[in-house]
């Protein structure tokens, strides 16, 4: 008898692909909710990659990219080792047309590892931790920038094993890599790739784009990648393919994220991925009447990364303007 693999309510056969679920969330007429699961099983050994996506809720182009991996690409009996995807990691976000869940407000995407009697957005944490992250050797996460943006990989550094695989991992799919340090961005804690290092294991983050629609570019963009990552470690026989669908900042930046002093709104006034001086305006911010009320200044030299606009082109002092990728001396 073929070995048999199990995540969630899945058990599957080398050589087969399995549907079903993780966890189970009960609404208050109790109809249960799962977190939409599909299991690959290769008909050879190899490592176990975990695809993740639409952890928030309004970022869809990951869901798309595991739908083509599992559903058209990918054979199990072409696989060297396993397949577990996620396309849709917080259905109750999803289904409400937001980022984060709406029962409890939090964003899943900070309250890893989560707690199996903890609210709402916990127990989807502990579920996809226990259930998932615990199998897996590799692990790649979709997100989604708002259009304008580059799509383009985060790394951050945890500890020297991981770091090297999740560098490997980041260079293999080919696009602009930005790696985060706690001084520059002290408030993501609690994040998927964080709970995976405390595994041993490399999590690398995508941000693809849009939010709310599936890009067609930053799909193939993230197709490519996953096809190249899983090339680099031999689960895919091929070469690893060049990306050609984005713009491509080489070597490792850094970000920055500029936040508004004005509410407003927004109009960029750079390109995406252009050169931009330290001083130099980004955006203007203008008030209903038309007037320009605030201009958001770059506070260091770099490129153009995205446009992170949440809501209708407009923000509140504090919110989030520009995300702007930097080399760090």
């Amino acid at each position: 008898m073929l070995p048999k693999f199990t995540v969630g309510d899945v058990t599957v056969r080398q050589g087969e692909i399995g549907f079903g679920g993780l966890g189970e969330i009960s609404l208050p007429d109790t109809t249960s909710i799962k977190i939409p699961l599909i299991v690959v099983n290769g008909s050879h050994n190899g490592p176990t990659l975990m695809l993740s996506s639409t952890i928030h809720g309004t970022e869809l182009a990951g869901a798309e990219v595991i739908r083509r991996i599992t559903r058209e690409i990918v054979k199990p009996q072409d696989l060297r080792g396993k397949i577990i995807a996620l396309p849709i990691g917080n259905p109750l976000a999803f289904s409400a047309h937001t980022a984060n869940t709406p029962q409890d407000c939090f964003n899943l995407n900070r309250v890893f590892p989560g707690s199996p009697t903890g609210s709402t957005t916990d127990r989807l944490a502990d579920a996809i931790t226990a259930n998932a992250v615990s199998k897996s050797d590799l692990i790649i996460d979709f997100h989604a920038n708002p259009d304008p943006a580059m799509c383009f990989t985060i790394t951050e550094r945890y500890r020297p094993d991981v770091d090297r695989k999740v560098i490997a991992m980041a260079e293999a799919f080919g696009i602009t890599n930005i790696m985060t340090t706690p001084e520059l961005e002290p408030h993501v804690v609690g994040t998927l790739d964080e709970v995976a290092a405390n595994f041993g294991l490399p999590a690398l983050v995508v941000e693809l784009l849009y939010w709310r629609r599936q890009n067609p570019i930053a799909v193939n963009v993230g197709v490519r990648g996953a096809l190249n990552v899983m090339k680099k470690f031999e689960m895919l026989d091929g070469p690893v393919e060049k990306q050609t669908d984005t713009p491509v900042v080489n070597g490792t930046l850094s970000r920055v994220e500029v936040t508004a002093d004005r509410g407003g709104i927004v109009h960029p006034t750079r390109e995406i991925a252009q050169w931009v001086k330290k001083g130099e305006a980004v955006a203007k911010i203008l008030n209903p009447y038309g007037d320009v009320v605030s201009k958001v200044l770059s506070p260091v030299n770099g490129f153009m990364l995205a446009y992170p606009l949440l809501g209708n082109q407009a923000v509140t002092s504090g919110d989030h303007v520009a995300f702007i990728g930097f080399r760090r001396r």
